[in-house]
């Protein structure tokens, strides 16, 4: 990885805390220049190493399972604060002596990227150039014209679509901000982004107990979805507490799964990381309310 980070400016973070768990997760929390605050993940799965980065400080999209919800409006970070996580934890890693060849970067920490459209593409653009990641991604609850956009773009991004219901009124409940843009509309714009760029979407489908992990759910969800621009991964919810929604076993997401894969629909199931820590998929929370 190149020493030059590729910010012209001193960082416009300062590390603040920094927990680790027994299987090398590492939740980082920043403190920006104006006193906001947000974190980052440094984790591995079967991709090898990677990072989550949040693109804003707090998140106005207000999912209803999620954490971050639960801090002040947003403010969108610059792409200098977007990089400067990446470029903080790699010089983390180094000066512990567990420098990692980091594989991929993931916009899907604390806020709605496509909220954040130009600094988040500008970011990626960044990163592309500074290091030899094989891929940024990001994650969005479904900003239709921006997924639109996000296709036509120079930078490529892979897309996550956080879908989490196979109908509108479940998603609603999930997701309050879908209100504007349909399942239908979702799916349409994301097929428009597979076939443009020639690469599948990845489709996220948070299990909540009861709520949307039903066989009809299963069978509704190989419905919505074309295999040739769609793969799926499968989420179990991490608990927060005082939250209504309940972590549903290992058994049943297996059988979820099974019921898209032998439908001809491709389907993974995502391991959990950083539970322990608070730095799993919807616990960031940088600032507590008070």
């Amino acid at each position: 990885m190149p020493d030059d980070a590729p910010m012209t400016t001193d960082s416009p973070l300062r590390l603040t805390e920094r927990h680790a768990d027994e299987e090398g997760t590492v939740k980082y929390l920043w403190t920006l220049a104006d006193g906001r605050r947000v974190e980052t993940v440094f984790f591995s799965h079967h991709a090898g190493p990677g990072q989550c980065l949040s693109t804003q400080a707090g998140c106005a999209v207000g999912c209803t399972f999620c954490a971050t919800a639960l801090q002040r409006p947003a403010r969108d970070l610059t792409a200098d604060e977007i990089v400067a996580q990446a470029v903080g934890v790699d010089r983390d890693c180094a000066e512990r002596g567990a420098e990692v060849p980091w594989r991929f970067v993931t916009l899907s920490g604390m806020g709605e990227p496509l909220l954040n459209y130009a600094h988040t593409v500008e970011a990626a653009r960044r990163l592309y150039e500074w290091t030899s990641i094989d891929v940024v991604s990001a994650t969005t609850s479904g900003i239709v014209p921006r997924i639109y956009q996000l296709a036509d773009e120079d930078t490529y991004v892979q897309l996550h679509v956080s879908l989490h219901a196979t109908q509108d009124e479940t998603r609603r409940r999930l997701i309050p901000i879908t209100r504007r843009w349909g399942i239908a509309e979702v799916l349409k714009a994301a097929g428009h982004f597979a076939t443009t760029r020639e690469r599948q979407v990845i489709v996220n489908y948070l299990l909540f107990e009861g709520v949307n992990d039903s066989p009809d759910d299963g069978r509704r969800l190989v419905e919505l979805l074309d295999p040739e621009l769609f793969e799926v991964h499968l989420l179990l919810w991490n608990e927060i507490p005082g939250f209504e929604f309940r972590r549903i076993g290992d058994e049943r997401v297996a059988e979820f799964r099974h019921l898209l894969s032998g439908a001809g629909l491709m389907a993974k199931a995502m391991p959990s990381k950083g539970r322990d820590i608070q730095a799993g998929c919807g616990q960031l929370l940088a600032e507590r309310p008070a």
